[in-house]
Protein backbone atom coordinates (compact mmCIF):
# COMPACT_ATOMS: atom_id res chain seq x y z
CA UNK A 1 0.00 0.00 0.00
CA UNK A 2 0.95 3.55 -0.76
CA UNK A 3 -0.33 6.34 0.81
CA UNK A 4 0.67 10.12 -0.13
CA UNK A 5 -0.91 12.87 1.64
CA UNK A 6 -2.01 15.93 0.15
CA UNK A 7 -1.87 18.95 2.21
CA UNK A 8 -1.06 22.75 3.12
CA UNK A 9 1.26 24.06 5.98
CA UNK A 10 -0.74 26.05 7.46
CA UNK A 11 -4.00 24.00 7.71
CA UNK A 12 -4.24 22.58 11.11
CA UNK A 13 -6.49 19.64 9.85
CA UNK A 14 -3.41 18.80 7.97
CA UNK A 15 -1.43 19.45 10.87
CA UNK A 16 -3.26 17.04 13.05
CA UNK A 17 -2.91 14.33 10.44
CA UNK A 18 0.83 14.93 10.12
CA UNK A 19 1.29 14.85 13.77
CA UNK A 20 -0.95 11.30 13.73
CA UNK A 21 1.58 10.17 10.59
CA UNK A 22 4.61 10.67 12.74
CA UNK A 23 3.97 9.38 15.96
CA UNK A 24 2.46 5.75 14.18
CA UNK A 25 5.61 5.93 12.11
CA UNK A 26 3.37 5.79 8.69
CA UNK A 27 5.75 5.61 5.57
CA UNK A 28 3.77 8.90 3.65
CA UNK A 29 5.26 10.99 0.31
CA UNK A 30 3.83 14.24 1.10
CA UNK A 31 2.45 16.68 -1.30
CA UNK A 32 2.25 20.00 -0.26
CA UNK A 33 -0.04 21.96 -2.07
CA UNK A 34 1.52 25.84 -1.32
CA UNK A 35 4.82 24.38 -2.57
CA UNK A 36 3.88 23.40 -6.15
CA UNK A 37 0.72 25.24 -7.58
CA UNK A 38 0.46 21.81 -10.03
CA UNK A 39 -0.87 19.61 -7.25
CA UNK A 40 -4.10 21.29 -7.24
CA UNK A 41 -4.99 20.34 -10.77
CA UNK A 42 -3.74 16.31 -9.67
CA UNK A 43 -5.95 16.91 -6.71
CA UNK A 44 -8.98 17.87 -8.87
CA UNK A 45 -8.46 15.64 -11.34
CA UNK A 46 -7.62 12.65 -8.96
CA UNK A 47 -9.83 13.01 -6.05
CA UNK A 48 -12.71 15.38 -7.61
CA UNK A 49 -12.09 18.44 -5.44
CA UNK A 50 -9.09 20.55 -3.91
CA UNK A 51 -9.23 19.82 -0.17
CA UNK A 52 -7.12 19.07 2.12
CA UNK A 53 -5.75 17.07 4.21
CA UNK A 54 -6.24 14.34 1.52
CA UNK A 55 -4.74 10.59 1.83
CA UNK A 56 -4.44 8.92 -1.35
CA UNK A 57 -4.44 5.17 -0.96
CA UNK A 58 -2.95 3.20 -3.65
CA UNK A 59 -3.12 -0.61 -3.95
CA UNK A 60 -1.89 -2.71 -6.19
CA UNK A 61 -4.82 -4.23 -8.56
CA UNK A 62 -7.16 -1.96 -6.96
CA UNK A 63 -8.43 1.93 -7.85
CA UNK A 64 -7.28 4.51 -5.95
CA UNK A 65 -8.96 5.48 -3.22
CA UNK A 66 -9.18 9.59 -1.99
CA UNK A 67 -9.91 9.64 1.66
CA UNK A 68 -10.81 13.47 2.75
CA UNK A 69 -11.68 14.96 6.78
CA UNK A 70 -8.65 14.84 8.86
CA UNK A 71 -11.00 12.62 11.46
CA UNK A 72 -11.31 9.74 8.31
CA UNK A 73 -7.94 9.68 7.53
CA UNK A 74 -6.64 9.25 11.16
CA UNK A 75 -9.14 6.81 11.60
CA UNK A 76 -7.64 4.97 9.04
CA UNK A 77 -4.35 5.36 9.97
CA UNK A 78 -4.75 4.14 13.26
CA UNK A 79 -6.76 1.05 12.16
CA UNK A 80 -4.17 0.09 9.34
CA UNK A 81 -0.73 1.10 11.62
Amino acid sequence: MKLTLYHMGHCPYCKRVIKVIQSQKVPVTYKDLDVHDKLRKELMAGGGKVQVPCLLISEKGKSDQWLYESQDIIHFLKQHY
